[in-house]
C-alpha cells in the first residue's frame, strides 16, 4: 500500500467545490482546505507507485480548476 499527500493548487473555481469533486475519486481518503502556496491537501491511498502516478495525473490533475499538484509520499507510518 502506498500513501501520499497530494498538494493541490487551484484557480478559477471555489476550492470547496473542487474538494467535493475530489472525494468522488476512490483512492482519495480525504481532502482538506489549507493555507499557503497550495489550496487543498488530499490523502491518497493506492496499491503501488504506478497507480499513484495514474491517480495524480489522470484523475486529480484533470479536475476542472486544478492547475498544479505535488505529491509527498509517506515514507514511514505507525
Amino acid at each position: 500500500m502506498v500513501k501520499a499527500y497530494v498538494l493541490i493548487e487551484t484557480e478559477g473555481r471555489d476550492p470547496k467545490v473542487i474538494a467535493g469533486e475530489m472525494t468522488a475519486i476512490d483512492e482519495v481518503e480525504n481532502v482538506h482546505l489549507i493555507y499557503g502556496e497550495y489550496d487543498l491537501m488530499a490523502l491518497v491511498k493506492t496499491k503501488d507507485l504506478i497507480r499513484l502516478r495514474e491517480v495524480a495525473l489522470d484523475k486529480i490533475s484533470k479536475v476542472h480548476g486544478v492547475i498544479k499538484t505535488s505529491s509527498l509520499i509517506i515514507a514511514d507510518e505507525e
